[in-house]
């Protein structure tokens, strides 16, 4: 399963993973903007050679696949990456920073009391090809249906 994962390619569109959330979450402009993308499932880094699944709510589809099939792995994929034991829940304290790589960490917000204030900021580093980008790039295809 492992050899197959990591000759695979992924569909992730943000649309997808809004439309979990309500159908018209993401508008026209949004999807405009962020079209659908195919990455392989598997990042390695290029520093320690570790690999990571590239995947999250935002992955629809394996190219090959059925889509019923592709979304019950995808769904298998992430219970098993989310496990209990496999996740970090962070309890805040005034002054704390987390960080994390993309790459290879799944995340998701979590709701707070909307009366405690809440600072974040956000900032992206892009991949380069010292990052293994190119590894990562699907060959060209069409958009999983």
């Amino acid at each position: 399963m492992q050899r197959r994962l990591e000759n695979s390619f992924a569909w992730h569109e943000y649309a997808y993973s809004r439309g979990k959330i309500a159908p018209d979450l993401a508008g026209p402009a949004e999807r405009a903007a962020l079209p659908p993308q195919c990455w392989r499932l598997v990042w390695k880094n290029p520093v320690n050679d570790r690999k990571a699944l590239y995947m999250a709510s935002h992955t629809y589809a394996i190219e090959g696949m059925d889509l019923k099939a592709a979304r019950e792995l995808l769904a298998e994929l992430t219970e098993a990456a989310t496990a209990p034991g496999e996740s970090y829940l962070h309890s805040w304290r005034k002054g704390d920073v987390v960080m994390w790589d993309n790459r290879a960490t799944m995340h998701r917000g979590r709701p707070w009391a909307a009366r405690e204030p809440r600072y974040m900021v956000r900032t992206t580093i892009s991949a380069t090809a010292v990052d293994g980008l190119e590894a990562m790039h699907a060959p060209p295809r069409q958009a999983a249906e």
